[in-house]
């Protein structure tokens, strides 16, 4: 039995059902809800003093570490929030565009990326849109639309809806040799492809954690590159944002000059808790290997999928940009629905008549895939 295949023991729901929804909320395994179970338990029996509150905030640079090693930065480049959606529009609002400047992002990023720029446009922002063709954008399209007042490109590493995996070392190296900002959400990568912010000169990169870093909903984390922090308009303040928040002046701020400065209240220390046990099962499994578990069995998608006459594959993307994410294309009048995919103990995505979406994370197998495809198969012989 291999590493991966020992790690189903941790989430009770895969002894019944085929969970292949992780795009949408990635399952909790059972040491991580321990973990948060244990952080309730002793604050109801203990209550939280100044002593255990300051063990917290120092429990958090050390995960702090934990997140930082897990994109190859620095601590100092790491906060905490509550989703990507709001720790996007820390750059976001950070930069200050100015009226004629663009941004560039494309059709099918996810909304919670697209919005943020849209809104934009109030402040006399150009926001140029790419459009994808059989759910690919590639970084030559989104070049394609750069001139000299290009300020950023934005994009989903793996987009939530196709599953297309976006070059981000073309794009970050594009970008660094013209003075633009790369801006990645992560939310559908982090945790499953392997991310590397040094080598892909990514700027600033943010993810929520209920997916597949497996934790509750209410944590995320953005990555800031060491020299765009200073840079950033500081358009909101906490108590949290200083050097020392323990001796605080409250009408001096002395600004921390790290990532944190942007961390304005406490923080989700429960689903914090979660989130160290998770990284920790990640470094030790390997982000190489666990990204090449996921990429094996895409493949095995790609071939059961193969052997279907009515069914093929958004996109059908070539290997360099393939995911953790498949979405298929199949006859409209097929009854695939979320109560069709119940009955048959499968976690799956229907994304409207005639396709749906499933996720690989490292706790599935060929078996999970069999389920799924064997339910299709039944449907492509009738």
């Amino acid at each position: 039995m291999n590493k991966f295949e020992t790690q189903r023991q941790y989430y009770p729901v895969l002894a019944y059902k085929s969970f292949l929804n992780t795009p949408q909320n990635g399952l909790i395994p059972t040491y991580v809800a321990d973990a948060i179970c244990a952080e309730i338990q002793g604050r109801m029996l203990e209550g939280l003093d100044i002593m255990k509150t300051n063990e917290k905030w120092a429990e958090a640079d050390v995960i702090r570490g934990k997140v930082a090693r897990l994109l190859n930065a620095d601590p100092a480049e790491i906060c905490f929030g509550g989703n990507s959606s709001t720790l996007f529009n820390i750059f976001a609002n950070g930069i200050q565009l100015k009226p004629g400047e663009n941004v560039i992002t494309y059709n099918t990023a996810y909304s919670a990326t697209t919005y943020t720029w849209i809104n934009k446009r109030q402040d006399g922002v150009e926001v140029r849109i790419a459009t994808a063709v059989d759910g690919r954008v590639d970084a030559n399209t989104l070049i394609s639309l750069v001139d000299s007042k290009t300020r950023v490109i934005s994009v989903c590493h793996v987009d939530s809806y196709t599953g297309y995996r976006h070059d981000l070392a073309r794009l970050g190296a594009f970008c660094r040799e013209r003075g633009i900002c790369l801006a990645v959400d992560a939310t559908q990568s982090c945790g499953a492809i392997e991310i590397d912010v040094k080598k892909m000169n990514v700027d600033f990169l943010t993810t929520s954690c209920y997916k597949w870093l497996q934790c509750p909903f209410g944590l995320g984390f953005a990555y800031i590159r060491r020299e765009l922090i200073d840079t950033l308009k500081q358009t909101d303040m906490g108590w949290t944002c200083t050097k020392n928040m323990t001796k605080n002046d409250p009408l001096f701020i002395d600004l921390s000059e790290n990532a944190n400065r942007f961390e304005y209240g406490g923080l989700n220390f429960t689903a914090l808790r979660g989130l160290s046990r998770v990284l920790d099962a990640y470094h030790r499994l390997g982000a190489k290997d666990i990204q090449q578990h996921i990429l094996n069995l895409v493949d095995y998608v790609y071939e059961r999928a193969a052997e279907l006459k009515n069914v093929s594959i958004l996109g059908d993307m070539a290997p360099q940009n393939r995911s953790n994410i498949v979405t298929f294309l199949y006859p409209s009048s097929w009854p695939v629905t979320h109560e069709y995919l119940y009955e048959k103990c499968i976690s799956a995505m229907p994304l409207g008549p005639g396709h749906c979406r499933i996720g690989i994370h490292y706790y599935n197998n060929h078996d999970d895939i069999d389920r799924f495809f064997d339910c299709l198969q039944r449907l492509d012989e009738l």
